[in-house]
């Protein structure tokens, strides 16, 4: 029976050290004999080269404040949405919840987004919603050409839409467009 765990954290990597469940502290590059005569001791290395932290005790590691200096964590409500920029490319769309993301490896930007503003706008609106995760939390539309797009809240008429691409939250408010033709047309009275 082995009473000590040997260890190795390469350079690019962390080790989120638990005792008995509980979170104990982060380990840094290096090699690492621990004392575990009774199996209560686990270590997961995971890798800063991936931007984001996902473990499924992220709330208790983000709350002893071990990740203060090396990520950046951000916690959003429930009308709360975030667009991620990864090495000044656009990644992905973030729905309400607990994130982390590596700052030492890569270069993350964190745009917070208010969602009750039901229509999604920005300036690069064509990078976001040619992604294939932005139809997760985005409804997104299209008004063709020689159209009008009249847009609908909650029931209620909100503005009249020229044509081009738009997009609103999902699961915010019921936001419809409906496409209406305004092409000049002849019609035959007899």
């Amino acid at each position: 029976m082995l009473l000590f765990k040997k260890i190795k954290i390469k350079s690019y990597e962390v080790g989120l050290s638990f005792r008995d469940g509980e979170f104990r502290g982060l380990l840094t590059a290096g090699r690492y004999w621990l004392f575990d005569a009774l199996w209560k001791i686990r270590v997961d290395v995971v890798s800063q080269r991936d931007p984001q932290l996902v473990h499924d005790k992220l709330d208790v590691i983000v709350k002893s404040g071990a990740l203060s200096d090396r990520a950046r964590v951000v916690d959003l409500k429930d009308n709360e949405r975030a667009v991620v920029w990864i090495e000044g490319r656009f990644s992905h769309i973030l729905a309400p919840g607990l994130y982390a993301y590596w700052t030492g490896f890569k270069d993350v930007r964190v745009e917070v987004i208010d969602g009750r503003n039901v229509r999604f706008q920005h300036p690069d609106f064509k990078a976001i919603v040619r992604s294939p995760n932005a139809a997760q939390l985005l409804d997104i539309c299209s008004v063709e050409r020689n159209h009008a797009g009249v847009a609908f809240v909650d029931g209620e008429y909100v503005e009249t839409l020229p044509p081009g691409q738009y997009a609103w939250w999902r699961g915010v408010a019921d936001a419809k467009v409906v496409q209406v033709d305004i092409r000049e047309q002849a019609l035959d009275v007899s």
